[in-house]
């Protein structure tokens, strides 16, 4: 077998999440999946060294050393198969962003300021969720009397399905169809479509259909988005998703469903979690034979496991948890996962390894089971043990061939083997529905590590009424606690052996079961300690942060400069809500959103988020105070030289600033005071980017309305500006601005300036 690689927490990962949480948050962490397993091309083991879902889209990030891919210090092999995992992830769909471990070290702005324009200002990230199954859904073509339709949609939802495909001709009426469906399930409406034909024709039959619900439309030029139902371009949805919450619609309507897998609506069917998605269209198959219906399933956002247990696509489960008196309180961490020679050094312990053994030869000996390791070593290390005791077991990994592998698990499917000891066995390909029994003995700190080994195991399989999960409890401190099946799913009661995870129907029958003294046939036997109940601690500081507002945000929502916050902080005049302990010279404050309404209130300060950022940025040109002509002049260069992101060069305005005062000395106009550069006609290009970085620029950057990248060269308007900017308001900025100027020149030529 190669080498053993696993989530290490290696300095240099554990630099690049340093660099990550200081850019988005360190609650933002745990969408992080470190050492994610792939097969390339050829059906060769690969790990990403980390990889997140942001917009619905994959992201791979490798973190290259100089030992392993600086030109000239690795052989022209290891070049070539660098080359072919990178390009094994781009023919899965992803985007691969890759980052030299010394560029982190020696330009780490340079590397943040990277990952902001790589993943954007106001990034979508979500909880990879590949162990999930995708949605129930099926597809019918349009009757000749809509009623049947709409029957067939209720059927639909009645069996829990949750996603079709409508389809006929063109002109039958599936608009007025989908319009009558979402009208009957009720809440919010999403329809989508691709030309504004299409979505202004939508409105008018919401409003004929519906006419006590209103309706906006979503485009181009007009953007309504808090009316109940909103008609939009997949264009300008897809480019603004930011402005939504995953749950703002119950129902979506995709117009032209053929089109699903365009990149804009994959986008957009990942993001949004409706309750029911209708796909229309009048060309059910795509050219190259594939399935709509399937496009959708696939890329729609997956069920949860709670949801995926009630409606019977994931079994129920149960759980136990086993104390091991392993003292992990003082092992190192980051935001999301332990030190990992710390980590070693407290689990691999006989007496831990003994304790796992012992529990499986005890109460589930017999029973297929995956016990889930912290390491290849520790993998080998358990299997080795239950093998001792004759125990048909092996330990598998990621590492291993695609044909191992799948020789492996097949017997351990057929029952040869009764366990496997796993390590970096969670990508897409495994699959073992026969599982019964999960060990959780790799204690993470990772929600996703954490939920992914789980739903490995809820396959549904003839025979197989629920799974059985171990959880194997270590002491922590309340910062660096592992996730536990009740703590991911905030259960605080405990009786062991209890179902956790059911349909409400079952969960009743248990109940009533339990009331005349009988337990169910498969907890007949399990271990119990002194007592049958415990209340779970399920303080969790990222759960307990991603209600709040970390001081990075707190910051971007006041009118005031980052210092100024800093210092009533460590003065006490602001007191954070929660602060998160990481190393003794380093905390996380978050505050929740009282704290930030009522500091603003005391201090004056305005409140600022990205539903009033535009409007607050037209209100300060509208009443643009000017001790020098700087500011509409800044303005105009942006509107004349900021690409379709709202990015601006350094040099560009550098350029426009020397050209507008130059074009007024040559004129014979007032150039500007007799104290400004531009009265002088030496004046350096590098005085003149001082001047805009330091006079016009630093009222909006204290504003959060733009921002230097000083590493990249340019100046950025926020996105929440620049994207809700429309061209009548564009205008409007130029023609205040040139107005400002006229005004302001006005004065300069009665009270004196220079112009030569």
């Amino acid at each position: 077998m190669s080498e053993y690689r696993a989530a290490s927490g290696s300095p240099a990962e554990n630099l690049f999440i340093r660099l990550f949480e200081e850019v988005f948050g360190a609650e933002k962490t745990g969408y992080l999946y470190s050492q994610y397993p792939f097969y390339d091309i050829y059906n060769d083991s690969r790990f990403a060294d980390f990889l997140l879902e942001n917009g619905g889209k994959r992201i791979a990030i490798e973190i290259d050393d100089d030992a392993s891919h600086l030109p000239g210090h690795v052989s022209q092999e290891k070049h070539d198969d660098d080359l072919t995992k990178q390009n094994s992830m781009m023919h899965l769909g992803w985007a691969v962003y890759r980052w030299p471990v010394r560029m982190m070290q020696i330009q780490p702005e340079r590397v943040k300021d990277e990952l902001r324009i790589f993943l954007g200002d106001h990034p979508l990230f979500r909880t990879i969720a590949d162990y999930l199954p995708t949605q129930r859904g099926g597809s019918f073509a349009l009757k000749e009397h809509q009623q049947e339709a709409l029957a067939n949609l209720a059927a639909m939802r009645a069996r829990n399905e949750t996603i079709a495909l409508l389809y006929h001709a063109t002109g039958t009426g599936k608009t007025v169809t989908a319009v009558s469906d979402a009208k009957a399930v009720g809440g919010r409406v999403l329809y989508l479509a691709h030309t504004k034909d299409l979505i202004t024709q939508a409105a008018e039959t919401f409003g004929y259909i519906w006419p006590e619900a209103s309706v906006g439309l979503y485009v181009e030029d007009r953007k309504e988005i808090n009316t109940r139902v909103v008609c939009g371009s997949v264009q300008s949805i897809a480019l603004n998703l930011e402005f939504f919450f995953p749950e703002s619609f119950d129902y979506l309507i995709v117009d032209e469903a053929h089109h699903a897998s365009a990149e804009t609506y994959q986008k957009i069917l990942a993001y949004f979690k409706p309750r029911f998605t209708l796909g229309l269209t009048a060309t059910p198959e795509r050219a190259d034979g594939t399935n709509i219906l399937e496009i959708f399933k696939n890329t729609a956002h997956r069920l949860d496991i709670q949801t995926a247990v009630e409606i019977g696509e994931l079994v129920p489960v149960r759980c136990i948890r086993i104390r091991t008196n392993i003292d992990l309180t003082k092992v190192r961490f980051n935001s999301i996962q332990y030190n990992i020679k710390d980590l070693e050094s407290k689990i691999f312990v006989p007496e831990r390894n003994k304790l796992i053994v012992d529990t499986w030869m005890k109460y589930v000996r017999d029973k297929r089971t995956v016990i889930f390791c912290a390491s290849r070593k520790h993998a080998e290390l358990i299997a080795n043990e239950l093998y001792q005791r004759g125990v048909a077991a092996l330990a598998v990994d990621g590492t291993m061939k695609l044909s191992e592998r799948n020789e492996t698990t097949a017997r351990f499917a057929s029952g040869k083997l009764k366990v496997l000891c796993a390590c970096d066995l969670l990508n897409e390909g495994w699959d073992c529905p026969e599982t019964e029994v999960l060990f959780m003995a790799r204690p993470t700190m990772s929600k996703v590590l954490y939920t992914q080994q789980l739903g490995r195991g809820m396959r549904l399989c003839e025979g197989k009424a629920s799974l059985m999960v171990f959880d194997f409890v270590d002491n922590a401190s309340q910062y660096n606690m592992p996730y536990s099946l009740h703590r991911l799913f905030k259960l605080n009661e405990y009786r062991p052996g209890r179902l956790a995870l059911e349909p409400q129907a079952q969960h009743k029958a248990e109940d009533d079961l339990y009331a005349k003294g009988e337990k169910p046939e498969a907890i007949v036997d399990y271990p119990v300690d002194a007592t049958d109940y415990e209340l779970v601690d399920l303080f969790n500081w990222q759960e307990e942060a991603a209600g709040m507002l970390s001081q990075m945000e707190f910051v971007r929502r006041v009118n005031v400069q980052s210092e100024t916050v800093e210092r009533y902080i460590r003065d006490g005049l602001i007191v954070p809500d929660l602060i998160v302990p990481m190393s003794d010279h380093r905390t996380f404050k978050y505050f929740k959103e009282e704290t930030l309404t009522a500091a603003a209130k005391q201090y004056g300060w305005t409140l600022i988020d990205d539903s009033n950022r535009k409007a607050l940025f037209m209100d300060m040109i509208r009443k643009m105070d000017m001790s020098y002509s700087y500011k509409p002049v800044l303005m105009l260069a942006v509107l004349e030289h900021a690409d379709r992101n709202g990015h601006i060069k350094i040099s560009d305005l550098v350029a426009y600033f020397r050209a507008f005062y130059a074009a007024r000395r040559a004129n014979g106009l007032t150039v500007e005071k007799a104290n400004s550069l531009y009265c002088r006609s030496d004046c350096t290009d590098k005085e003149i980017e001082r001047n805009i970085l330091s006079n016009p620029f630093k009222r909006f950057e204290d504003m959060q309305m733009m921002r230097h990248t000083k590493t990249l060269g340019i100046v950025e308007v926020d996105s929440a500006v620049w994207k809700k900017l429309t061209d009548a308001e564009k205008a409007e900025i130029r023609q205040s601005c040139d107005e400002k100027l006229k005004a302001y020149f006005g004065r300069m030529a009665q009270d004196g300036g220079c112009t030569r």
